[in-house]
Order: C-alpha cells, then structure tokens, then sequence
C-alpha cells in the first residue's frame, strides 16, 4: 500500500457522518385537506363567523380561524373581513363582492356551546367534515338547550358573587353571605330577560340602581362598612372588563373598527353601570365618602385564593362548562390570579395585570389541547374579571364620578390597567404561536 493509499484510508476512517437536523416550522394559516370547494362554504363560514362572535372571540381570532377554515376546505384564495357584527367574503370565482351579516344569537356567552363551537372548528381544518355538515352542526348547536337549568344557574352566579367578594374582602362572613343572595337575584334576573330586548339595553343600569339602594340601606344602618365591595361582586358578569381588555388588544393589533367599537361599548357599560349606583347614592342620605369607601385589595392572603376557587365554581355552574372543564378552568384562574400577585410584588397595581394576562393567555392556549379542556377563550371571560379592569375598575371609576376621597389618578390607573393588561395577552399569545409553530405535530396543539 503506497503512502498515498494509507493516507486515503485514513481520511474515509475519520470522515463521521453526522446526522442532518431540519427545524421545519408549523405554518399558522393552515394546509388544505379538500380539492375544490363546497357551494355551502361561504355560508358555513358566515355561520361560523356569527357563532363565534357570539362566543366573545375577539375579530382578529376569527379572521384567523375562518381563514384556516377556508384553506382547509378549498378555497385558500377566499378573502375575509371580520367587523364586530359583519363579515365580507368573496369567495374564488364570484363576479362581485358578497355582503353577509353574521348576527350574534345574543345573551351570554355559554361555555358549553363554546365547545362545541371550537369542536366544528377543529373537525373542518382536519377535514373531517364538509360545509354542509359543518352547517347542520352549527345549528343544532344555536337551538340546543343550556347544560344546567335556570336554578343551577342562578345559585352558580350567587357562589360567583361570593368567590369574588371573598378576592376583594378577604374574610367577612356577613359581606360574603349579602354577596351571595344579590348575586342570585342579579343571576335570576339575567336568565329573566330575554336577549335582544329593551329590558335587556336597560339590565346593567336598573340591576346597579336596585342593588345600590338595598346595599345603600343596609350602610345605612352600619351592617356593611365597605357597601361598594359588597355591591360590585354580584354585578361580576356585567362587568366589561374582557370587553374592555379585548377592544384594546384588537386596536394593537390593527383592528380600528372592531377595537374600537368594542372598546367604546364596554366603557359605554361600565358607565352605565356607575350611573346607577350614583343614582341610588342620590336619593339615599348615606354620605359619599363612606358610601364609596373600599379598602385596597389584600394581594397574597389565603383568601383570595380560596374566593378564587370558589368563583371558578360559580362562573362553571353559571356559564354551562362542558363536562371536565371545571379542572381545567380553575387552573387557568389560579394561574391568572397568581400571575398578577407575582406582578404586584415587582412593580404597582397597574402593571401588575400585565403579568396575570400573559400568564393567562399561554396557560389557556395550552390547556386547550388536553382532552376534556375547554377553548381557551372559555377560560378567558372570567380570567378578565379577577383582572384589575373588572371589579376594582367599576370601583375606582364610581369613586372618581361621585367625589369620594380617593386617588386623583384613579382614572388614570383604569386605563394604565387596561393597557397593560391588553399587552400581556398580546405578549402570551405572541409566545404561544412561537411555540406552536416549533413544536412537533403530536402534540397537538391547536392554531390561533
């Protein structure tokens, strides 16, 4: 063997053949699984469209999913525009433009139609139903029945009113108990008025002038100190604080319509709401200043994350969770409202929601994909209510409007909080999707 030779030798021995990695990463606007489109798909999409507006999905999300939708079922060339109750599509083919309204069926979000709305939407992306299907899905599931009749309901909303005056109190039996039976009769009152109706325009303003007054009275006689965190609780559920919160999401995200439509109407309810508990302040002889007194909100007690756990109670008995979503929806909870402790203790109240959000916001697109667990926008209604725009925001906007001895910057911190909040769920969701398009397939996780 010449030197040559050997030398050859030697370099194919010490050649290693290392094995090639390809990061292949997940696109978010999904594959198509249908060759040619269904003539029932723009009408499918527009179901699809009102169904989920209806269960409180912000514009961009929609836009996103119906647009996976149409992708997967052949059409990817389908243009979308999603508007808080119109949406546009022009489908490949057509000679103009169609204009289809996608009404909300109204009333309150339930979680167990929820499900199964997101159910639909899974099965059309995997291809496992057409349009027509997917149509007749969808309205089964607009004429279906709540899960829990109307005195599950009503008691869910009372234990709802307590869970949250527990995180605003800390402890007081008799506020805890006033809490629970005005959070049945709001709950009753709630599942009274039919959707869509004059009575139902007027609900948040007339509900806080009834309950001011009892509340007002019973100050009135010093068997309530604090009567405005005893009043708040049980008006939880007509709270705008997801609407308030998702307005200025959609905004960032460069929805101006949908986001400020949304966000004018949440603050147009939070007004409505403070105008009928200055009302009821008016006619009573209880003086503002302890009328509107409110203590601040004891942050790592053990009470609060008791009220938690039973609010995620209440809200899953009011709110008709599907079957073994209850786990799940108390973890995200507990993970929200843990976030924002965490937060209030680096930095002040108003930033500490920012924290809260953007652990909500990747704890629920997570959870999502475990079987039994609900979508992640189930999770985030009631999240947004323990968050700072919820309850402390009604308080320190009825405060400001009737003089009370409160912070000047209150308004102020409203709005700081709804920001920060808006940017936590921008940042979680932002981090979701980089997550989402690494990971491997078999994981499961579902697109957003």
């Amino acid at each position: 063997m010449t030197e040559n030779d050997s030398t050859s030798a030697r370099r194919r021995l010490l050649r290693v053949r290392l094995p090639r990695f390809s990061l292949r990463r997940r696109s978010l606007e999904g594959e198509p699984v249908v060759d040619a489109a269904s003539e029932r798909l723009q009408e499918f999409l527009v179901l699809l469209g009102g169904a989920l507006l209806t269960v409180g999905t912000a514009a961009t999300d929609i836009q996103h999913t119906l647009k996976r939708v149409a992708v997967a079922l052949g059409s990817p060339q389908t243009t979308l525009f999603v508007f808080p109750t119109l949406i546009l599509i022009r489908m490949p083919g057509d000679t103009e433009t169609r204009f289809d309204v996608a009404e909300s069926a109204g009333g309150e979000v339930r979680f167990d139609r929820a499900a199964q709305v997101y159910a639909v939407v899974d099965d059309a992306v995997a291809g496992r139903i057409d349009a027509s299907e997917g149509v007749e899905r969808l309205q089964r599931i607009r004429d279906a029945h709540p899960r829990f009749p109307g005195w599950v309901r009503t008691a869910g909303h009372g234990l709802a009113a307590a869970g949250l005056g527990l995180v605003l109190l800390g402890g007081n039996p008799v506020s805890l108990l006033y809490a629970f039976v005005l959070g049945v009769l709001v709950g009753a009152i709630k599942l009274t008025v039919r959707p869509g109706t004059y009575a139902a325009t007027l609900l948040p303003v007339v509900t806080a002038f009834v309950l001011a007054l009892l509340v007002f009275g019973l100050a009135d006689t010093a068997v309530v100190s604090e009567p405005l965190q005893v009043l708040v609780p049980p008006l939880v559920t007509l709270l705008p604080g997801a609407a308030l919160t998702t307005g200025v999401q959609e905004l960032a995200a460069g929805d101006m319509v949908a986001g400020s439509s949304r966000l004018v109407s949440g603050l147009a309810q939070l007004l409505f709401l403070a105008f009928g508990i200055l009302a009821a302040l008016a006619i009573t002889d209880v003086p503002s200043s302890a009328a509107l007194a409110s203590s601040p909100t004891t942050l790592g007690a053990f009470q609060p994350w008791i009220g938690v756990l039973l609010f995620s109670v209440g809200i899953f008995l009011y709110h008709c969770g599907p079957p073994r979503s209850l786990f799940f929806l108390t973890v995200v909870l507990l993970v929200a409202y843990g976030g924002q402790v965490v937060g209030a203790t680096v930095t002040n109240g108003v930033y500490s929601g920012f924290l809260g959000a953007a652990a909500l916001t990747l704890c629920a697109y997570l959870v999502q994909t475990v079987r039994g667990a609900p979508p992640a926008v189930v999770c985030f209604l009631p999240a947004f209510w323990l968050l700072v725009p919820g309850a402390t925001g009604l308080i320190g906007l009825t405060q400001s409007a009737g003089g009370a001895a409160v912070a000047s910057a209150s308004l102020t911190t409203i709005a700081g909080s709804i920001v920060s909040i808006a940017l936590g769920v921008l940042v979680g969701t932002a981090l979701y999707r980089q997550i989402y398009t690494m990971a491997p397939a078999r994981w499961g996780l579902r697109p957003t």
